[in-house]
């Protein structure tokens, strides 16, 4: 890299973008305290929303950051989507969304405000002094090599900025600068249609009771339409641009108030944008070139038919930064990161495919094939409840990974651990199980069942930072209580004693108690682990 006389700020991890995966990214890493530098362009938040949903998993992700309370208050959980011929008309099925059972420690599906939840992630950040937002900073050039990344910026005022990290993090979107710069390309999964998004609040600034309390999909071939009730006194209303209409056309206020009127009372709402987007399916092919990773938008953009678009990026960050965490320590080589990429790519695009074929189910506008549409799987399925919730359990289910760092050998291998509330004896507290796990690797076991398994503990805990826990019914300090026998269930149902849960709460690799050696050994080829450690620096300008 060529020398420079412009002052320099140093740290572990640059992220361009502070966007939501950005931003819970650098939230994730001021926990495990390594020096972050954010760089946002934009001086504010943005005003308006472009996500409304997350689910069960992402709300775990915000508690891992220490979010989830303040998210849960300004956050509603919701249980049920509605199918909708005609406006006006009454629902021909409702379907539920999300696991129902808490599973995960929480609701399965809930509705936001983005700014309100950006400001929860932004203000998160203020807790870490390793943590540094620079905000109206625009990334003009990226360059890297074998020591570090360096970031040249430019703020509002036409100063300019070097950033230089050990990585760099790309969260800077759809249009990003860093993929272009990294040589990195999306390919297009050939789904590009036009819709308009209508943002409302109401004028009282409450819920309107008037307004379905239930999101909708208005399946309509002259129309297709979504209504979503986000949190609080927001709503918004998607339309499909039909009729070949321009941009200009599909936006024009008048127009867009005729649209509404089939759903709502105008007198009793604010207009709070109009937008036209173009909803996409794309991924990069490569997701990292050398210390520049990709992450959220930058790597991949979906349509949002499943509502799963920022929960991806979300995704993302957690699989992102236990992956640092360890590289940037020396307990791992970075070869973890070919398995990050490997993993969320191929949980991407199964999404994107699952949210295409949704959204031509939804966006038809061929009549014959709405009027099939319509009797053999929405009225059929409204007339048939038991067929309606076994399609629903299974579309919620979560997927697990197909590729990626685990053991692969239990059938466990890349689901999401369960999280139900244990008891913490020490404290006689019940709490969810993850605030028992910590944030690192975490093998949990029955009480007694690796009593035999000393040696393999210890070479573990020798190469990883590893918490070891055992659980019972009856609890004795330091051993968790299984109150409820949620736990208890889940191992007899698995046929295992242990289960290695990594970081981001997927479970690398479960078995009996004798199987505890070959599981280790996976682990420990996994990590390609090498003998050197580093500590996080200080930023340092």
């Amino acid at each position: 890299m060529q020398q420079s006389t412009t002052t320099t700020t140093t740290c572990d991890v640059i992220i361009v973008g502070l966007g939501p995966t950005g931003a819970v990214l650098a939230n994730l890493l001021g926990r495990y305290g390594w020096s972050v530098v954010g760089l946002e362009r934009d001086e504010d938040l943005y005003y308006a929303p472009r996500a409304v949903h997350f689910d069960d998993e992402i709300m775990r992700i915000f508690q891992s950051a220490g979010l989830a309370d303040d998210i849960g208050r300004t956050s509603e959980s919701f249980t049920d989507m509605e199918i909708i011929l005609r406006p006006g008309r009454k629902p021909v099925t409702r379907s539920r969304i999300g696991s129902q059972d808490r599973r995960y420690g929480h609701p399965g599906a809930w509705w936001f405000h983005q700014p309100t939840l950006e400001r929860h992630f932004h203000d998160g950040l203020k807790h870490y002094p390793n943590v540094t937002p620079v905000y109206g900073c625009r990334v003009t050039g990226v360059e890297q090599d074998a020591e570090g990344v360096r970031a040249t910026a430019v703020q509002r005022d036409g100063s300019e900025r070097v950033f230089q990290g050990r990585y760099l993090i790309g969260c800077d979107g759809g249009k990003s600068f860093v993929r272009r710069e990294a040589g990195l390309r999306l390919e297009s999964a050939d789904f590009d249609e036009a819709w308009v998004v209508v943002d409302t609040k109401t004028r009282s600034g409450e819920k309107d009771a008037q307004l379905p309390a239930n999101h909708s999909q208005v399946c309509n071939p002259a129309q297709p339409v979504t209504y979503v009730p986000m949190a609080g006194p927001y709503y918004e209303w998607q339309f499909m641009v039909t009729g070949g209409k321009s941009e200009r056309e599909a936006t024009d206020p008048y127009l867009v108030r005729q649209q509404l009127r089939d759903f709502v009372d105008l007198d009793k709402i604010e207009i709070t944008r109009i937008a036209y987007y173009k909803f996409h399916g794309l991924w990069a092919n490569d997701w990292r070139n050398g210390r520049i990773i990709l992450a959220g938008d930058s790597a991949h953009q979906m349509p949002p038919f499943l509502g799963q678009g920022m929960c991806s990026g979300v995704r993302d960050a957690s699989s992102l930064c236990w992956r640092l965490d360890m590289v940037l320590r020396g307990a791992a080589q970075e070869k973890l990161f070919d398995d990050y990429e490997a993993e969320r790519s191929a949980h991407v695009r199964e999404i994107i495919n699952g949210a295409m074929f949704l959204g031509n189910v939804i966006q038809t506008r061929h009549r014959g094939v709405a009027f099939l549409r319509d009797w053999l799987l929405f009225r059929i399925a409204g007339m048939l409840p038991f067929a309606n919730k076994a399609f629903a359990d299974k579309a919620n289910r979560k997927k697990p990974l197909a590729a990626g760092f685990c053991g692969w050998g239990h059938r466990l291998s890349g689901h999401l651990a369960l999280q139900p509330k244990v008891l913490r004896e020490e404290q006689g507290e019940r709490v969810l199980l993850d605030e028992a796990l910590g944030h690192g690797f975490a093998l949990l076991a029955r009480r007694g069942c690796l009593d035999s398994q000393h040696a393999q503990l210890e070479r573990l805990a020798q190469q990883v930072d590893l918490r070891v826990l055992e659980f019972a019914e009856d609890p004795t300090s330091p051993v968790l209580g299984d109150p409820t026998g949620a736990l208890q269930d889940w191992f007899d149902e698995a046929d295992m004693d242990f289960v290695l849960i990594r970081p981001d709460r997927y479970v690398f690799d479960a078995g009996r108690a004798d199987q505890l050696g070959r599981v280790a050994e996976r682990f420990l080829a996994g990590l390609a682990l090498v003998r050197h450690s580093n500590q996080p620096q200080g930023v340092a300008a």
